[in-house]
């Protein structure tokens, strides 16, 4: 299939004798995640039981703080709709120890869990002080199921937004943001639609709705957020357009997926179409295994001037692989070579896997040895599964050549025995 050059005969180099799969590495201590949850709950049974010598009580069972540990705790907190600021607090102040940023998050959703919303304002205000992005995490407390709250998520959300404008700050815009994630994903539309209208009405924030609508299937309703954008005077980006591409791809709506690519190319934004546009394209046509219509895609990109990403890439030598186009698929990493050359280390290193993977040892060699001939450095785990087969197959001369060349990487030589 490819062509090999002459493979240079070289003692391979023996294996430590220090190494030994009976040599098996020593647990740290504490790494025990039945040890870790015993001391999570008995935390959590101090902060719930209270009292004015909680700290103290804290002090004396003296844990050892991990991020893992309070964020274990942090929830269980939440879980139990235990205020969490006090032992937050404590925590804050040990030696050594600097809550995360998720910590963070999870400290404002143990607020919103409890309806201390002074509390969240304190919180908020400490992770704009720090400079800390809020996500969705923060406000996971919405879902309908996680809530003890009596109200309305519409209120809750509300409040939310009141904090948010009272603390101002660093984590204002990523706390609208991740709100209108958090409401979207639960389904809360409405909810979400009001805090855009609060906030702004951007195209960011509207294509959250679009995505999540998109993500559910549902075509319809992320036409008519398209539709509200325009009329708000808030002009759709890529991104919309491409939720919207996507959805009827995998709904097989190939027809309407045409237009509305028609529709992208005379938008007055040059932008748009843009290079993932492209990539979704192809992809859905790598996946129906229509590779000349994913071709010309392709073509038209460069065209373009635009620049494909590594998955558009993946997309295209999985797709010749898996229809048994080796060949095509070799061609398509040589070609690229040229053509997207950023690519050529990733392209080559899949096909060697893709190809070892199904028992095409020999060829898989071959791959890496032109890779590396042409100067390039391949994927630690290709080269090494490769070298190791080889050798399982009885031949360690093509495994040494290529051990010979990977080691001119300045890698450790002895990766493979």
């Amino acid at each position: 299939m490819l062509p090999l050059p002459r493979l240079v005969r070289a003692r391979l180099r023996t294996s430590s004798s220090r190494a030994a799969f009976s040599a098996r590495p020593v647990a740290p201590r504490g790494s025990d995640p039945e040890a870790g949850a015993g001391v999570s709950d008995a935390i959590v049974r101090l902060v719930a039981a209270g009292g004015s010598n909680l700290e103290a009580d804290l002090d004396r069972l003296n844990p050892a703080l991990s991020h893992r540990l309070v964020a274990t705790t942090l929830r269980a907190l939440t879980d139990r709709g235990v205020p969490a600021s006090r032992f937050f607090a404590w925590a804050s102040l040990r030696r050594g120890f600097v809550p995360s940023a998720d910590a963070h998050n999870l400290l404002v959703d143990n607020a919103g869990k409890v309806a201390d919303y002074p509390a969240m304002s304190r919180a908020l205000a400490l992770m704009s002080e720090r400079r800390l992005l809020l996500t969705d995490r923060a406000f996971a407390f919405l879902a309908p199921q996680g809530s003890s709250r009596n109200g309305s998520v519409e209120d809750a959300a509300r409040a939310v937004l009141k904090a948010l404008d009272d603390v101002g700050g660093p984590c204002h815009a990523s706390g609208v943001f991740s709100l209108i994630k958090a409401l979207a994903t639960i389904g809360e539309f409405g909810a979400a639609v009001a805090v855009i209208e609060e906030t702004a009405r951007t195209a960011r924030h509207y294509n959250v709705l679009v995505a999540a609508k998109c993500k559910a299937g549902d075509f319809i309703g992320a036409r008519e957020v398209f539709d509200e954008m325009r009329k708000s005077g808030c002009d759709p980006d890529a991104s919309t357009w491409n939720y919207l591409l996507g959805c009827l791809l995998k709904k097989g709506r190939v027809a309407e997926a045409c237009g509305l690519v028609e529709s992208m190319e005379k938008s007055k934004n040059d932008e748009i179409p843009n290079s993932l546009t492209y990539e979704i394209l192809a992809y859905h046509a790598c996946k129906a295994g229509k590779m000349d219509s994913a071709m010309q895609i392709l073509d038209q990109m460069f065209s373009a001037n635009l620049t494909p990403r590594i998955t558009m890439h993946t997309a295209f030598i999985k797709g010749y692989f898996y229809a048994g186009r080796i060949d095509d698929a070799y061609k398509y990493v040589s070609d690229m070579s040229t053509r997207d050359s950023h690519s050529t280390n990733r392209n080559y290193s899949l096909l060697a896997k893709l190809l070892q993977s199904s028992g095409r040892v020999i060829d898989a060699g071959r791959v890496l040895y032109e890779l590396m001939d042409k100067g390039l450095r391949p994927d630690h785990s290709a080269y090494v599964k490769v070298a190791k087969d080889l050798h399982k197959m009885g031949r360690g001369d093509l495994a040494a050549e290529l051990k010979s060349m990977f080691q001119s990487f300045d890698v450790h030589p002895d990766d493979v025995g």
